[in-house]
Parts: C-alpha cells; structure tokens; sequence
C-alpha cells in the first residue's frame, strides 16, 4: 500500500471519527435538552398550613404531565377516617398538568398525622409511585417516599401545637369582642328605646 492511499484511509477515518463526535455531541445536547422540558410528577407533604398539614402532587419538571396515575403503599388516613387516596384524582388519576403546578389536599394536623402512622406501623414511610407521560407520549415513572415522623424532635411538632394554641386564643379574643359589641349595640338600642318612650 502506498503513502497515497494510506493517507486517504487515514483521512476518511479521521473524517468519520469526527463526525461520529459531533452526531454524539448532537445527541446528548438534545437529550439534556429533552430531559430539562420533561415532566416530573411527585407526591409531597407540605408543612406550611398553619394547621395542617397537607398533601400535594406537585409538577416539578419543566414540561406538561398527561395521562398520570398514583400508586401508594398504604392509604393515607386522617383521623377521620377519610382515605385520602380515594380521592377522584388520586383514585382515577389526571388527564394532564402543566408545569410547576400544584394540587394540594388537607391530610390532617400534624401530630394527627404522625399519630397514625405510628398506629399502623408506617415508621418508613408512605412511598406513591407516580405513572406518566409527557408530550410526546414518552412513559416516566417517579417514585416518592413522605415520612412527617422524620420530624420529630426538630421542635416542629410543638411549634404546630403552640401556633394552633395561639389561633384558639386569637378566635377566642376574637368572639369576646364580637360579643361584647353585640351587647354595647344591645344596650344602646334600649337606651334609646327608653328614651323614646320617655318623652
């Protein structure tokens, strides 16, 4: 084989093996880009109530969610005996949501909640499997584990039992003003009337 044709090889590989560089540069920079407006569907706990506590699908990802269906280990009870997983979107799932959206249900207190799970063994956790699709009808799974028992002993739980003391209070003060304008009002109406029938 001449230096001719052994240049030519070796320029028709070069030529190829870049090439094979750049279509796998292509390749991974439109699958980030694929991965980054994909949907993320998860099933959270959100502490923020100021009495509640309460659970949330959330859309965390950057593209819209359809055809999403829920799976959970255990039922999510409240004290009540309400099965929050009977709900008609956790039961019947959603037909679709949009990005960075939200669906929030009221569980229970937060030492309800904790109560229970303790009751029925849930020292682990609740895990929700959720099942769904994105745009272009791609399957994604999410796999999400909510344990509020991990919060015991951050002061969480007597923050919540002091902040609904407070709230009892404040309604308290609050229908002993209304009850106490109610009898001004009362009397200044038969004081009036007694006046009237005065003269």
């Amino acid at each position: 084989m001449d230096i001719g044709t052994v240049a030519q090889i070796l320029s028709s590989l070069a030529t190829f093996v870049v090439a094979t560089g750049i279509f796998l540069q292509a390749r991974e920079a439109r699958k980030a880009r694929d991965d980054q407006d994909r949907p993320q569907i998860i099933v959270d706990v959100d502490y923020t109530g100021r009495f509640t506590t309460n659970i949330v699908v959330r859309n965390i990802g950057n593209g819209t969610a359809k055809n999403i269906s829920f799976e959970f280990s255990a039922p999510l009870e409240s004290t009540g005996g309400w099965d929050i997983t009977e709900l008609p979107y956790f039961k019947h799932g959603l037909n679709f949501m949009a990005p960075q959206t939200d669906i929030a249900a009221v569980w229970d207190s937060y030492q309800n909640v904790v109560h229970m799970m303790r009751e029925k063994g849930l020292t682990e956790g609740i895990t929700i499997t959720s099942h769904y699709e994105d745009r272009q009808g791609e399957s994604y799974e999410t796999e999400w584990t909510i344990n509020p028992l991990l919060l015991e002993g951050s002061g969480y739980s007597e923050y919540k039992g002091y902040e609904d003391q407070v709230q009892a209070l404040e309604d308290q003060a609050r229908a002993l003003e209304k009850i106490s304008e109610d009898l001004k009002e009362a009397l200044s109406r038969q004081e009036r009337a007694s006046s009237n029938g005065d003269s």
